[in-house]
C-alpha cells in the first residue's frame, strides 16, 4: 500500500514507476488497491475537516488512548522468514577449494520458508566487482507467482525492485558488493531474506 501510494503521488523514480505500473496491470487486487487509493485521494484533496473543540480532542485522546491499551496490534501481513538451507561455496570450502576458486565459481544460495523455497544465484560480472543477483521462487501452495514483487533493501533503504515471472523468476544486476536484504512480496504475504551477503 505504501509503494502504491508513492506511486500515485509521484514520489517514485521514473524506474520504479515503471516496475509498479506494469505489476498493478497485471494483478486484479493491486488495480482494486490503487482504484481505492485515488479515490481515498481526491477525497482528501476536495474535503476541508474542522478542527473540534479542545475539550473534544482531548477527550477523544484519552479515550483512544485507553482503547489503544487494551489491544493488541493487528497486521493483516503474514510474513515468513526463510533460512538459508544450501550454499553451493561452504561445500566447496568444506572440499579444500581455495578461496580464489570460490570467487570464480557462481554461488547458489537456497532458502526456505513455510510459504516456499527461493534459490538464488550470484555471479559476480567479469571484469568487474560488481554482481549479478538471478532467483526463481518456488511457493509451496498455489500462490501465482507472477504476484510477487522482489524488492532488494540494503540499511532500509530500496536499492531494487522487479516483479517476478509467471516462473517466479527474477533478476537484479549491477549491484556493488555488500550486505543486503531480500524481500519477495504481494498482499498481505511477503517472505523474508532477513540478511544477504553479496560478496
Amino acid at each position: 500500500m505504501e509503494q502504491l501510494l508513492d506511486w500515485l503521488e509521484g514520489r517514485l523514480t521514473p524506474a520504479e514507476a515503471e516496475v509498479l505500473a506494469a505489476a498493478v496491470q497485471a494483478n486484479e487486487m493491486f488495480q482494486e488497491q490503487a482504484a481505492w487509493l485515488r479515490d481515498f485521494l481526491q477525497f482528501s484533496r476536495t474535503t476541508v475537516l474542522v478542527n473540534p473543540p479542545a475539550s473534544v480532542h482531548q477527550a477523544a485522546n484519552a479515550a483512544f488512548a485507553e482503547y489503544a491499551s487494551q489491544k493488541r496490534p493487528f497486521s493483516s501481513l503474514q510474513s515468513f522468514i526463510a533460512s538459508l538451507t544450501a550454499d553451493n561455496w561452504q561445500r566447496l570450502s568444506l572440499a579444500g577449494v581455495r578461496n580464489v576458486t570460490l570467487r570464480t565459481t557462481p554461488r547458489q544460495l537456497i532458502y526456505s520458508s513455510d510459504l516456499a523455497d527461493v534459490a538464488l544465484n550470484v555471479h559476480v560480472q567479469t571484469g568487474s566487482q560488481h554482481i549479478n543477483l538471478d532467483g526463481q521462487l518456488f511457493l509451496l501452495d498455489d500462490c501465482d507467482p507472477a504476484d510477487f514483487i522482489a524488492q532488494l533493501l540494503q540499511d532500509g533503504i530500496e536499492r531494487r525492485l522487479t516483479i517476478c515471472d509467471a516462473l517466479g523468476k527474477f533478476s537484479l544486476t549491477n549491484l556493488p558488493p555488500g550486505n543486503y536484504s531480500l524481500l519477495l512480496s504481494r498482499p498481505e504475504l511477503e517472505i523474508d531474506i532477513g540478511s544477504l551477503e553479496l560478496a
